[in-house]
């Protein structure tokens, strides 16, 4: 998109907002985030020792602007709609150089009994995996999301998501394969259910992804949650998959369309070919303003890779006020025989972060502002 089709699609955005606001049965908002931080990491590649100091991009949350709506159809029926774009504060360019709303843009109708939405969409297991984590599943301490490498979201998707019920609720996916002949092929299936019970959060979420000859299959879970304990909570979060996932083959779930690629990394067809992680984490709130936390990773490699990590973190938050934040965070990442783990943070640019070598550990370091608008 060039500067003049993006210049008008600003001014079309601020004249739809000014619509949506002469229209009390309609609303439309915009909103984003930017996230940068200082950051340094430290390991062995090549047989060198290796260091990065990097002014980075996303590290607690993705940098994003969207736009997101509903119009009143009446009889308790509402249109939804949500277009978001991820970009780089640090450049200003667009993260993904092929799609303008990378990260959502779907379409659907809400009811009384639940809402189905129909374009491309975010999974049950990323939307659910700051629950499981103190670090939010993101920055350079998560050791949850750079060891489990769950799918973000998926292109072609339809989904339903219930209504609350005792404070419990239910997402079921289906994204069209498009493959000629068949439903199944390429074809990815989810279903997930959270709840709320008193201090208790709780969060289960499968996928499963097909080839496009229906042959073989991605399979992944993700169980876990939270217990708020008045002052802070505690977190713990499990994903299981049998992509193996390790930095050395690949995952073949490939980014961003979430369709299963046997030529990007192999899938265990053999029993015991998974990957399974376990996270367990805490904080602890000082103040409104300030909290700590702390947590310990890691991933068992159960393949032929013998492919095994571990991680500890810490991290501190300070709120300068409901939408700004600084914080900090201090990691050391293991990583056992040829396993290449490494601290990705939230969608870090590629040129942020170093890969270490072949079971070469790693320790990171960042300092870093949101913004919420």
């Amino acid at each position: 998109m060039n500067d003049k089709n993006k210049a008008l699609l600003i001014i079309s955005v601020i004249a739809a907002i000014g619509a949506g606001q002469a229209h009390a049965q309609s609303s439309l908002t915009l909103y984003g985030i930017l996230d940068v931080f200082g950051g340094y990491q430290s390991t062995k590649t090549g047989g060198k020792n290796t260091s990065l100091y990097v002014l980075g991009n996303n590290g607690e949350l993705t940098s994003r602007w969207g736009l997101r709506g509903t119009e009143d159809l009446g009889g308790g029926y509402r249109t939804t709609f949500a277009l978001e774009s991820g970009f780089d504060p640090g450049t200003g360019k667009q993260q993904n150089s092929y799609r303008f709303f990378d990260r959502q843009a779907w379409v659907g109708i809400a009811a009384p009994y639940g809402e189905v939405r129909f374009g491309r969409q975010n999974t049950p297991m990323f939307g659910w995996s700051g629950n499981m984590d103190a670090f939010g599943a993101a920055t350079y301490g998560s050791g949850y999301n750079n060891f489990a490498n769950w799918l973000a979201r998926v292109d072609n998707d339809i989904s339903y998501i219930s209504p609350k019920v005792a404070n419990t609720q239910l997402e079921v996916h289906y994204s069209v394969g498009g493959q000629p002949g068949t439903l199944a092929g390429n074809a990815v299936y989810q279903a997930g259910v959270q709840t709320n019970q008193g201090p208790v959060y709780f969060a289960l979420a499968y996928l499963n992804a097909a080839n496009a000859t229906n042959t073989v299959r991605v399979q992944e879970i993700m169980a876990g949650g939270n217990y708020d304990y008045g002052r802070g909570k505690i977190y713990i979060g499990f994903f299981r998959a049998n992509d193996v996932i390790s930095s050395t083959t690949g995952n073949a779930l490939s980014n961003p369309a979430g369709k299963y690629d046997p030529t990007v990394g192999p899938v265990g067809n053999v029993a015991g070919n998974y990957h399974s992680t376990w996270s367990f984490s805490a904080d602890y709130k000082f103040s409104a303003a300030l909290s700590a936390g702390a947590g310990y990773a890691f991933i068992k490699d159960s393949s032929s890779l013998g492919n095994n990590a571990r991680q500890m973190s810490a991290i501190m938050n300070y709120d300068l006020s409901k939408r700004t934040r600084v914080y900090g965070v201090v990691s050391r990442l293991n990583n056992s025989n040829t396993a290449q783990f490494k601290m990705a943070g939230a969608s870090i640019t590629t040129g942020s972060f170093l890969t270490p070598g072949a079971g070469q550990s790693e320790t990171g370091v960042q300092v870093g502002i949101r913004h919420l608008f």
